[in-house]
């Protein structure tokens, strides 16, 4: 598999690649320690946003 920092990710990528709905990702996305993400740029998190949620939310399985 594709390493998820290896390119800009959207919404739903991430959602995917964590098991849930983009909802609840946003939901996720919310929480005070992952403020530092937002905003994105378009549509796509860029690969350092998308270093920040994993380094929070952990590796998705």
């Amino acid at each position: 598999m594709e390493k998820l920092t290896s390119k800009p990710r959207t919404l739903k990528e991430l959602a995917i690649a964590y098991s849930v709905s983009k909802k609840t990702f946003k939901g996720w996305l919310s929480i005070e320690e992952l403020k530092e993400v937002k905003p994105k740029t378009g549509y796509y998190y860029s690969i350092k946003q998308v270093e920040i949620i994993i380094e929070h939310l952990g590796e998705p399985f």
